[in-house]
């Protein structure tokens, strides 16, 4: 999918839903371009479904780095943020706090003026070097 709607969709494209049992891949987007045509030209063997979007996911990908940047200015307001993304039906983005509390999404939709879920989570680091131990010396 990714090669079909990069970069020349970024401003529409939000993002994509499979439904593996029901074979069927809703993809969400923002109106006003021919995403659907190209992916309809492009991917077959499932049925697309086309959904409207608010938000594009190069806009949410932009509110989370405001919203990351801001991640002190939250603290000293007792919100800690842990980690972010979009969310892939585009009415938003997700943010994961130490609390996860609904007060915490009101308040930042609130100061964002935009969607904001706040789910309780840490940020999963990517995977590490793999560790090798040392050859014990002969004692």
């Amino acid at each position: 999918m990714d090669e079909i709607v990069r970069p020349r969709y970024e401003d529409w494209y939000a993002g994509t839903v499979l439904d593996h049992r029901g074979g069927v891949l809703t993809v969400y987007r923002k109106p006003g371009s021919d995403l659907d045509k190209a992916v309809r030209s492009r991917v077959s063997g499932v049925k697309l479904v086309f959904k409207d979007a608010a938000m594009s996911e190069k806009s949410m990908l932009a509110q989370v780095r405001e919203i990351l940047a801001d991640t002190e200015y939250w603290r000293e307001r007792d919100i800690v943020i842990t980690g972010g993304g979009p969310l892939n039906d585009g009415s938003g983005v997700g943010i994961m706090t130490r609390a996860g509390t609904a007060a915490e999404a009101t308040r930042l939709s609130k100061h964002y003026d935009s969607r904001v879920v706040v789910e309780r989570g840490t940020a999963v680091a990517g995977p590490a070097e793999p560790f090798t131990p040392s050859t014990p010396s002969p004692a």
